[in-house]
C-alpha cells in the first residue's frame, strides 16, 4: 500500500515533467524568447588623426552635443608653425621656377648669339678660301678662319647645353612647387585636425582623457551615442534560426521603461557570430556560458520599435526582453 502510495506521486511528478517539456516544444514552433537583450544605437568613436597634447577640451560626460560643435582641441602652435615653414618653401620653390625661365631666357641668347657668330665665322672662311685660291689671301688666314669656324661651333654647343640644363631647372622647379603645395596641403590639413567637432547629434559618454593628455594619431579620445538606428538587439538560441524571419512582429519590454510592452519588427538577423573571444571583433561574439551554465550558441537578432515613444530617452546597453511571433 505504502509503495503504491509513492509510486503514484512520482508518476505524477514525471507526467507533469513531460508535460511541460511538451508544452515547451510546442510552444517554441511559434514564438521565441529571449531575456538576453539590450538596447544599442550606432555609437560615433572619436579618435585623433596627429598627434600632440590637448590644449581644451570642450565638453563633459553625459552631453548632449549637436553636429558641428567643438569636442576637444589639440595644442596648435607647432602645426601652425609648420604651415607657415611651407608656405616659405612654397615661396623659395615660385621664386627659384621664375629664375630658372629668367636662365632659360638668357641661355636662348647665348644660344643665338653664339649661332650668329658661327654663321659670320662660316661665311669668312668661305670668303678666305676663296682669296686664297685665287692667290690674295695667306695661308695663316686661312687657319685664322678655320680656327674661328671651330670655335664658333664649340661656343654654340656650349650654349646650347646650358639651355639644357636651365631647362631641366625649370622641371626642377616645377616639381619643387608641387612637392611644397603637397606640404602645404598636409601642414593645412594637420591645423584643421588641432580642433575636433561632433560629426553629428548625439550624447558624450564617459570618457577619461584630460586636459594635458598626450595623443598619438589613432587615439580614441571620446565617444558620441547618438540617436541613429535605435534598435533592441536580442541574442537568440540557435533552435529559432531556421524559423526566424526579417519582419516577424515582436512584443518587448525595455529595463529602463518597465511594465510596459513596446511593438516591434524583426529588422535583422546576424549570419553568423564568432566561436571565440580572441577573433577580429569585426564578427559578434556572444558568450555561451553565463556563471557556470553552458548555454545553447545564440545569435543576434535585431529588433527595431514600430514607434520610439516621444520622450523615452535611449540608454545603450540598457537590458530588454524580447518575445518574437513566428
Amino acid at each position: 500500500m505504502l509503495s503504491r502510495l509513492l509510486r503514484h506521486p512520482v508518476t505524477l511528478i514525471v507526467g507533469v515533467a513531460i508535460a511541460l517539456f511538451a508544452l515547451y516544444e510546442i510552444s517554441v514552433r511559434f514564438f521565441a524568447y529571449t531575456s538576453d537583450a539590450y538596447v544599442m544605437s550606432d555609437i560615433v568613436v572619436i579618435s585623433s588623426q596627429i598627434e600632440g597634447p590637448v590644449s581644451r577640451l570642450a565638453v563633459q560626460n553625459d552631453q548632449p552635443v549637436a553636429a558641428g560643435d567643438l569636442l576637444f582641441e589639440i595644442e596648435r602652435t607647432p602645426f601652425q608653425l609648420k604651415l607657415e615653414e611651407t608656405q616659405a618653401a612654397l615661396a623659395q620653390a615660385k621664386a627659384d621656377l621664375e629664375l630658372a625661365h629668367d636662365e632659360v631666357t638668357a641661355a636662348k641668347a647665348n644660344v643665338t648669339s653664339a649661332e650668329a657668330v658661327q654663321t659670320n665665322a662660316q661665311a669668312t672662311l668661305g670668303r678666305v678660301k676663296s682669296l686664297s685660291t685665287e692667290g690674295f689671301s695667306t695661308e695663316a688666314n686661312l687657319d685664322v678662319a678655320t680656327r674661328d669656324v671651330a670655335t664658333a661651333g664649340a661656343n654654340v654647343l656650349m650654349a646650347q647645353a646650358q639651355l639644357s640644363v636651365a631647362a631641366r631647372r625649370v622641371t626642377v622647379a616645377q616639381a619643387n612647387i608641387a612637392a611644397a603645395n603637397a606640404a602645404l596641403d598636409k601642414a593645412q590639413y594637420d591645423l584643421s585636425k588641432t580642433t575636433v567637432s561632433a560629426p553629428e547629434p548625439g550624447h558624450v559618454a564617459p570618457f577619461t582623457t584630460r586636459q594635458g593628455d598626450y595623443l598619438e594619431p589613432g587615439t580614441k579620445v571620446l565617444a558620441l551615442v547618438t540617436e541613429r538606428r535605435r534598435r533592441i538587439v536580442a541574442n537568440v538560441a540557435e533552435r529559432h534560426l531556421a524559423r526566424l524571419q526579417v519582419g516577424q512582429k515582436v512584443w518587448l519590454t525595455l529595463g529602463s521603461d518597465p511594465w510596459v510592452i513596446h511593438e516591434g519588427h524583426v529588422s535583422g538577423i546576424a549570419t553568423g557570430v564568432a566561436r571565440s573571444p580572441d577573433v577580429p571583433e569585426v564578427v559578434p561574439y556572444v558568450a555561451p556560458t553565463t556563471d557556470w551554465v553552458r548555454l545553447p550558441r545564440r545569435f543576434p537578432v535585431e529588433v527595431t520599435l514600430d514607434d520610439w515613444p516621444e520622450g523615452l530617452r535611449l540608454f545603450n546597453g540598457a537590458d530588454a526582453r524580447v518575445l518574437i511571433w513566428f
